[in-house]
């Protein structure tokens, strides 16, 4: 089963969120989202969804505290 680190990260020229998935392992993100998201637990929640629906036959757990 693949395993992806997901971060959220702060665009200071518009203020808003976008998120970065990291292949495991990895130190260089492999997508890099646009900063749509007004806080963190947005795009943490977001990403969390669209990982569910393209793997719906596998578990996704939930990130770990920050």
């Amino acid at each position: 089963m693949a395993q992806f680190r997901v971060e959220t990260v702060l665009d200071p020229k518009t203020n808003r969120y976008f998120v970065e998935v990291y292949k495991e392992g990895e130190s260089t993100p492999f997508v890099v989202g646009n900063p749509i998201y007004l806080s963190h637990e947005h795009a943490m929640a977001d990403a969390v969804e669209i990982f569910k629906k393209g793997f719906p036959d596998q578990p996704i757990t939930a990130w770990r505290g920050q």
